[in-house]
């Protein structure tokens, strides 16, 4: 057998400025922003990732592989950190992870949809809206996504105050001896305090409701578009992944 040594080409990639070689001084003072547009598309021209020999081996180490892009917008360069691996990505860019809305689109329907329900619809969550609240938020699966759906201080009061009310209302009617004209019923009192309570939480949400002049029906249309928003923007950020993993490394001066 014939042993053959082939030379093979390397090519290095480094970044000048002005005709001159990009000082790692130089580099540092970039603007730390990201590449991404609000559904993960990469704004620019991506030109490469940089190996900082005192924060990538480091954190490598310590399992937060990371690439530092370098890229071009609107005539101006900036940096930013990416972590390595679709599992790492931000909370919601997760492929085939949970989703928690970060604008109010989802505390708009949640207010609608908390007055509408106590009032007697069934429209959302089989009426159940109110016992299905857990810490301060509803998980409901939308367009095959688990969704956290958060509650509205003014959703949470009406939730207080009927819970209140029926508590109050059941010890009323419980009561086993007949009423007498002087002694007080306590009772009766608590309930209805507890209703004047339960009505004064309805009316602050319903202002709030009225304001909008939307029905949580319509509301609900936002929230599937939010939904099938992130949904692409978990697509385009997976594949921007691929393609910065593609990139070639480049070098800076001293």
């Amino acid at each position: 057998m014939e042993l053959v040594l082939e030379e093979a080409a390397v090519t290095i990639k480094v970044v000048s400025v002005g005709g001159k070689r990009m000082s790692k001084a130089f580099y540092s003072q970039l603007p730390r922003r990201s590449p991404f547009d609000h559904d993960s598309t990469v704004r620019g021209r991506l030109w490469g990732v940089v190996v900082d020999s005192k924060c990538c081996h480091s954190m490598r180490a310590k399992g937060w592989a990371h690439w530092h892009v370098l890229y071009e917008c609107d005539g101006e360069l900036a940096v930013w950190s990416l972590r390595q691996e679709a599992k790492n990505a931000p909370y919601n860019l997760i492929a085939g992870g949970p989703y928690e809305p970060g604008a109010s689109v989802d505390r708009e329907f949640m207010d609608a949809c908390a007055l509408e329900t106590h009032r007697g619809s069934t429209d959302f969550f089989q009426g159940q809206l109110f016992d299905l609240i857990r810490d301060d938020q509803v998980a409901a699966t939308i367009e095959d996504t688990k969704v956290y759906l958060s509650c509205s201080t003014a959703v949470l009061k009406l939730r207080t105050t009927r819970k209140e009310h029926h508590a109050a209302a059941e010890r009323s009617a419980s009561r086993r001896w007949p009423a007498h004209p002087n002694v007080p019923n306590y009772a009766a009192e608590a309930a209805a305090a507890a209703e004047k309570e339960m009505g004064a939480a309805e009316e602050a949400l319903e202002q709030l409701c009225d304001q909008r002049e939307r029905s949580a029906q319509d509301l609900y249309a936002g929230v599937v578009a939010d939904v099938r928003r992130i949904k692409q923007a978990r697509e385009n950020y997976s594949a921007a992944l691929e393609t910065v993993g593609q990139l070639p490394q480049l070098f800076l001066g001293a």
